[in-house]
């Protein structure tokens, strides 16, 4: 599904290049559950955003099931985001005076889903995360577990074929932590591919497989 060949990423800092990628070579197949590992500054986020499609790179290839994403318009690369992918972050970023159903239904939205269809999909991913009594509530209004089921709904709402979680539990505690990956790998048993970049040992050894980066280098 996900195939990176020697990829390099470069940030421009003053009059310096920062080499935050250097040479990636990774392959993540259909329905693997992929945890990145490494502290602080090591890369893992650039490459979240790279295999995310929200950042480019330098050097290399990458192709998302089978195909060149190089040289994709900006058009196309917003409708794979939009089709393929469902992203999960720490901060959960919701609209916090909106509901827990637009919250939801925003990725259909932009796709310009039929209108008819929106809340029944909606309604169907709450209940597979457990939220469909709150549906109406403002984000504002939920603990940070809920939140992230609310965010987790909405990665899955247009049944994409990868979530890219970006440390999903660092802003909860570890019971509700726990759940939240729980939750994450049954979508993962149903056929999602999932990676996740965190640095936390307990959500890694819940992945089938672990790959560690350091200094912008995978082991």
């Amino acid at each position: 599904m996900i195939e990176l060949r020697q990829l390099n990423k470069y940030y421009k800092v003053g009059k310096q290049r920062f080499h935050a990628l250097k040479d990636v070579d990774l392959t993540i197949g259909d329905g693997e559950m992929v945890a990145v590992v490494g502290k602080s500054g090591a890369g893992k986020s650039t490459l979240m955003n790279i295999i995310g499609l929200v950042d480019t790179w330098d050097s290399g290839e990458y192709l998302l099931d089978g195909v060149s994403i190089r040289k994709q318009s900006d058009r196309r690369l917003a409708r794979l985001r939009n089709e393929k992918i469902g992203f999960v972050l720490q901060d959960f970023a919701l609209i916090e005076d909106q509901s827990v159903l637009f919250n939801v239904s925003l990725p259909l939205i932009l796709g310009r889903e039929k209108y008819g269809n929106i809340k029944p999909k909606a309604l169907r991913v709450l209940e597979k995360v457990g939220l469909a009594d709150q549906r109406n509530k403002k984000a504002n209004q939920l603990s940070g577990g809920q939140k992230q089921r609310v965010a987790i709904a909405r990665a899955m709402i247009n049944e994409p074929s990868l979530i890219l979680a970006d440390e999903p539990t660092g802003a909860l505690d570890s019971k509700t932590g726990a759940e939240i990956i729980e939750l994450l790998g049954r979508q993962n048993a149903s056929g999602t591919t999932v990676l996740i970049i965190t640095h936390d040992r307990t959500v890694s050894e819940s992945c089938g497989r672990v790959v560690r980066i350091a200094d912008g280098v995978l082991d």
